[in-house]
């Protein structure tokens, strides 16, 4: 009597990357080098505004890493946010995910300068700060995921029904033809 580990599991091609079409033979892949200038352009762009806003920002020694904490939700909004939008509402493209998820978010948000936060308000001793900040953070985050979430479902649907709503019209249009 065979079981289901000894017969071959039916495979399902799904592709990692939504934006990449999924074919019988492994692509060429004649755009690695733009597709790493996007993530390159993206990061440079979401290291500066980090930078920048830490600099406009600062947080005083001992106190709440307000700074990071900000950039970290905001950076979880956009992602979730941008996700949706790339994945359910624009059309497929090659870039913006790199450019926009892997480069300019993913050089914005930072998880090295939470975790340096973190131990400097535990050497300080402020440890309901630093139990704050990690836990804060994941909450704040979490929620920042499901208000981009949300958020870009919102528009999704909204669109759907401005989709259906114009179809109807030209149906009863036609119908009074």
């Amino acid at each position: 009597m065979a079981n289901s580990r000894d017969s071959e599991p039916s495979r399902s091609v799904l592709p990692v990357d939504p934006d990449v079409e999924v074919s019988a033979a492994p692509p060429a892949q004649p755009h690695t080098a733009r597709v790493l200038a996007a993530i390159a352009v993206g990061g440079f762009a979401g290291g500066v505004s980090r930078y920048e806003l830490g600099l406009t920002f600062p947080t005083r020694h001992g106190a709440f890493p307000a700074t990071t904490f900000a950039i970290n939700v905001s950076g979880s909004f956009v992602l979730a946010l941008l996700l949706v939008f790339v994945v359910e509402i624009w059309p497929p493209t090659r870039y913006v995910r790199p450019l926009l998820g892997v480069g300019f978010c993913g050089a914005y948000t930072t998880f090295s300068t939470w975790m340096v936060d973190t131990d400097r308000l535990l050497a300080d001793r402020h440890y309901g700060a630093a139990a704050l900040n990690v836990g804060g953070s994941l909450a704040a985050g979490l929620a920042a995921t499901c208000l981009g979430l949300a958020c870009g479902r919102a528009v999704l649907a909204r669109r759907r029904l401005a989709a259906e709503a114009g179809a109807q019209s030209a149906a009863a249009d036609k119908a009074e033809v």
